[in-house]
């Protein structure tokens, strides 16, 4: 019997031993880029993706002029996003891959964060919940900076934990780089910077010495310091945002809805993470203090962003969407994953804890297939461009030319510029290049006519944006007519929009 309990003891250390090592957070950065792979090219790029096919794919001269007046949050991304463009291509899983990557990398720190502040199992949990996530899967299928957010507010945080470590001797090479971490997260997405004010809470739970307090308002202060001008330069160009919601419960039930990854999983994840407060602060005895505590990590992180920005919304212009928070996410992963740990010492018998650990995952599992399986398909997205592009390539002919309703027809158009790039633009007075913007600059509905006047054949691209009812769309509709006779050779109507492609059937005569 001794040796029977001897070796069941060996057993638990090296299974302690391999939870403790490096396999743990590569499985999990694994699982989290397989999980994102799974359809990431399936549905179509969108409007919002088309801003960084046409940004990369300009020189960075080019793109360097747009941000004094537009974009000046988003040009960290753009610039990095460049030189893999000019390598990797514009295709869907060219332009989503670095943001699957990035999530598989905040999968492998969360599984650190975890295993430092509340233990091995903690750690692991939480990099699986993050691998199961449909909100992990959703922004890692986005070619926009939400997962690069994440992975950078990981590494900040990271940083953080282990420089409130109290064995730490030299916490300072910590901080060295965190510093650098928040400033690269705030010129990622601006909104990115309020993590500073969610580990001043954590700080402030934590209480740790007056000589790490200053340490970190040093490093606070260095990384504010540059996106203080960031947020001055881009106060000209608050109108990008005007269609933020005004707070309300809707928006603050749809934020819950986003933190905790679907509506069928709010109930089981806030369960889960309540759980998981309370085996940190129960499991604290059985994990040096030498750290801070699960909870003083996770939960400023994941409700501080979001309340400052509802509050900022409330008394002045809107600056809130749910989008926005994506680099919190992980907070709410670190809660179920102690949640989930906690299951695991709940019940001392090992069938007892498989038990409520297959219960605890299928609770959350069957809700989530839904939706990963939503997400993956062309409705989770405003726009079917590829559709409209598959049209064109199947029926354009040389020397046929398009009229952009308005310029954000012509944006979300830059999605797929394979397609687009062969038709002429004729209702372009400045194109978006030289224009240093997305919509570029049209012609007066006036001078249409004239432009298609020797054009057999014309394609006209309407958008979701616009007011058919509009003045200036009706205009410039009525001016594609009086450049013919034609006659509507086609028309595809697809999620954002519609393409009618009309031919000549007769010599253009002015009414002049």
């Amino acid at each position: 019997m001794i040796e029977t309990a001897s070796r069941s003891r060996d057993g638990t250390a090296r299974a302690g031993r391999r939870l403790a090592g490096p396999l743990p957070p590569l499985a999990c950065a694994a699982l989290t880029l397989a999980a994102a792979l799974v359809g990431i090219g399936s549905p179509s790029l969108w409007l919002d993706e088309a801003a960084t096919v046409s940004m990369t794919t300009r020189s960075y001269g080019d793109m360097l002029r747009v941000f004094p007046h537009l974009d000046l949050v988003h040009a960290l991304y753009y610039l990095v996003m460049k030189p893999w463009v000019a390598v990797f291509g514009t295709g869907a899983l060219a332009l989503r891959l670095p943001s699957a990557l990035a999530m598989a990398a905040a999968a492998a720190g969360l599984a650190v964060i975890g295993r430092r502040c509340l233990g091995p199992p903690a750690g692991l949990a939480a990099g699986l919940a993050w691998a199961a996530g449909p909100q992990t899967s959703r922004w890692a299928q986005e070619a926009r900076s939400y997962a690069m957010t994440a992975a950078v507010a990981v590494l900040a945080t990271y940083l953080l934990v282990r420089a409130l470590d109290r064995d730490e001797r030299r916490p300072w090479r910590w901080f060295a780089g965190y510093a650098p971490a928040v400033a690269v997260l705030g010129f990622l997405h601006l909104d990115g910077a309020l993590l500073l004010a969610a580990h001043g809470v954590t700080l402030l739970l934590t209480r740790p010495k007056a000589g790490v307090w200053l340490r970190w308002l040093v490093s606070a202060a260095l990384a504010a310091a540059p996106l203080v001008v960031l947020a001055l330069a881009a106060q000209d160009q608050k109108r990008q945002v005007k269609w933020l919601p005004r707070p309300s419960w809707d928006v603050a039930w749809a934020q819950l809805q986003f933190l905790t990854g679907d509506r069928a999983l709010v109930a089981p994840v806030l369960a889960l993470a309540l759980l998981g407060v309370v085996a940190s602060v129960l499991g604290r005895a059985s994990v040096p203090h030498r750290t801070a505590s699960l909870p003083a990590v996770a939960l400023p992180w994941a409700v501080v962003p979001t309340v400052l920005l509802l509050l900022v919304s409330s008394v002045s212009d809107p600056v809130f969407y749910y989008r926005y928070t994506t680099y919190c996410l992980p907070a709410v992963a670190l809660l179920v994953g102690a949640g989930l740990a906690g299951l695991l010492t709940a019940a001392r018998h090992p069938a007892a804890r498989a038990a409520l650990v297959t219960v605890a995952a299928a609770v959350l599992a069957v809700p989530s297939l839904r939706a990963h399986d939503y997400l993956r398909r062309q409705d989770s997205r405003p726009d079917d461009m590829r559709a409209a592009a598959d049209a064109v390539r199947a029926h354009a002919r040389p020397g046929d030319a398009i009229v952009y309703l308005a310029g954000s027809a012509r944006w979300s158009a830059a999605a797929y510029p394979d397609a687009f790039g062969r038709l002429r633009d004729a209702g372009v007075s400045t194109d978006p290049v030289a224009a240093a913007n997305l919509k570029g600059r049209d012609l007066l509905p006036r001078e249409l006519p004239p432009r298609l006047a020797r054009t057999d054949r014309v394609w006209v691209m309407n958008h979701r944006s616009l007011d058919p009812h509009g003045p200036i769309i009706e205009r410039r509709e009525r001016a594609v007519r009086s450049a013919g006779p034609w006659r509507r050779a086609g028309t595809w109507t697809y999620r954002g929009g519609w393409l009618v492609l009309f031919e000549r059937t007769g010599p253009y005569r002015s009414s002049r």
